[in-house]
């Protein structure tokens, strides 16, 4: 009767699982209770210290900066120290962002340098390319449905985070509660982190828990093959910035981030602009948000089932019907079905994107790819928030923004449709 070893498998219990279950907690802690946190403490913030909505905003695009130009640290520091490392120094460093913001954020300067700067850095150190990097290291054949579940994580902490945040904000009285509950949760992903092991070959197992040299004499090993397309080239970046393909994915990427870094940051404001209670129009962002979280892990098994160009182009189509809804929409019930189809469009894509660089361009150049394009795309993404708060300002409504956001999404439409694998370079 043949072992477990003798049929490809690896004896002991595969961890690849664990890490799935740890990084799901992680996102859920780290980006739901503190990333999507901020459409919710933001608007009370605004209001009670009577900041410009435009000026305040400039955190926001100021913390999307810094994400970007923190990437190339956070790509090194993934290949010197490993992914672990990496999230247990971003994550200290989120814990020391929230506590200034409880105990020393008193001027609108102070929220701009330590939302913009400390915190922008803390969401390089902990955002999903790590979590997708030990994915993508981990598995292959199940590579997009395992990051879907992961990235639901942050998804279901941000609605849960919208309402309750909202709750205790009213009950105490104070925005600096709801992120002083954000930073308890930030010290549980600390431990839960302590946990994660970085690549299977560091305890000498293999992705999928398959061995591929004792694979061959396994026929249930044999025929589990990837049903999407997989590079088998070791791509270097020279090779790489010569593909349409990557440019492509940069206008994919650009239109659902500026688009979904606006509504992050101005819905709820456009909401009671438009006769919502805070606490409906804080329901409503975070039904958007349980849209996007409801919708990776389909996203994920659909990646691995159908080549990606098709389910991005779909999922683009979903985020423009849903924000020309959550626009021109009127009714809390209108509005929260488009929300939820909203976020179901960018939950997709945030799951897709990053399988579309690791199918196509491999494990090695996974990190090395968002490392260098993270500078360069974000700081277009990021001047978003800032400037549909000038224009509210210049205008008194976001009408322009909207049409503006709508435009990129249709961009998109365009790159998804024309993305396809890249021919291996001679």
């Amino acid at each position: 009767m043949a072992t477990s070893v003798q049929s490809g498998r690896a004896p002991r219990k595969f961890y690849g699982w664990t890490n799935v279950g740890l990084f799901f907690f992680i996102q859920f802690a780290a980006s739901g209770f503190v990333y999507f946190a901020y459409s919710v403490i933001f608007p009370v913030m605004v209001e009670t210290m009577d900041w410009n909505r435009g000026t305040a905003s400039l955190a926001q695009t100021a913390a999307l900066i810094m994400l970007g130009l923190a990437y190339p640290l956070t790509g090194y520091l993934i290949h010197r120290f490993g992914v672990r490392q990496t999230v247990t120094i971003g994550l200290l460093v989120m814990l020391s962002g929230l506590m200034l913001l409880v105990l020393a954020v008193t001027a609108i300067w102070q929220w701009i340098v330590v939302w913009g700067i400390v915190m922008g850095l803390s969401f390089a150190l902990t955002g999903p390319i790590c979590s997708q990097t030990a994915m993508i290291s981990w598995f292959s054949i199940k590579r997009s449905t395992t990051i879907g579940i992961v990235m639901t994580g942050g998804a279901l902490g941000g609605a849960l985070a919208q309402p309750v945040l909202s709750s205790m904000m009213d009950q105490f009285d104070s925005w600096r509660a709801a992120w002083l509950i954000a930073a308890a949760m930030v010290i549980i992903a600390l431990i839960a982190t302590q946990f994660v092991i970085n690549r299977p070959q560091d305890i000498g197992q293999h992705p999928d828990n398959i061995d591929p040299v004792l694979a061959s004499d396994d026929p249930l090993a044999k025929g589990s093959r990837p049903k999407t397309h997989r590079t088998g080239h070791d791509w270097t970046m020279q090779q790489i910035i010569r593909t349409p393909t990557l440019y492509m994915l940069m206008l994919v990427s650009l239109g659902y981030l500026a688009t979904f870094f606006f509504l992050l940051n101005h819905g709820v404001l456009h909401l009671t602009d438009s006769g919502l209670s805070r606490l409906q129009a804080a329901s409503v962002i975070g039904l958007a948000i349980l849209g996007s979280g409801l919708a990776r892990i389909p996203a994920g098994w659909l990646g691995d089932q159908f080549e990606l160009r098709w389910t991005l182009f779909g999922s683009i189509l979903l985020m423009a019907v849903g924000l020309s809804g959550f626009w021109l929409g009127q009714g809390i019930f209108l509005l929260s079905a488009m929300g939820m189809l909203f976020g179901a469009g960018y939950g997709s894509l945030l799951v897709l994107s990053p399988v579309v660089i690791g199918n196509y361009f491999g494990e090695r150049a996974f990190p090395i790819i968002n490392s260098v394009l993270a500078p360069v795309m974000l700081p277009f993404a990021a001047a978003a928030p800032a400037g549909a708060g000038y224009i509210f300002e210049a205008t008194g409504s976001y009408d322009l923004a909207f049409t503006g956001a709508i435009l990129l999404l249709i961009t998109g439409l365009g790159a998804a449709f024309f993305l396809k694998p890249p021919p291996t370079p001679a």
